[in-house]
């Protein structure tokens, strides 16, 4: 899989993820202050500015669903 088709994908699934939180009724700053998390974190985690490769954006793209826990 090359980058730019990987940076696709996520980009794809963090589109689905921000759809479930409509259709769920909450919003990200919501969801990420229910679980102790910075807003901002979460919006660049969803939006392609945080990779979610270690750190918080890592923990934030797990519990989003981006990617697998290690």
């Amino acid at each position: 899989m090359t980058r730019v088709t990987a940076t696709r994908e996520r980009l794809a699934a963090a589109r689905e993820i921000k759809g479930r939180f409509v259709a769920g009724g909450v919003n990200v700053a919501q969801w990420a202050r229910e679980r102790n998390l910075e807003p901002q974190h979460v919006y660049d985690v969803l939006n392609g500015r945080a990779v979610g490769r270690r750190g918080k954006a890592h923990e934030i793209a797990v519990l989003l669903g981006l990617v697998p826990e290690v």
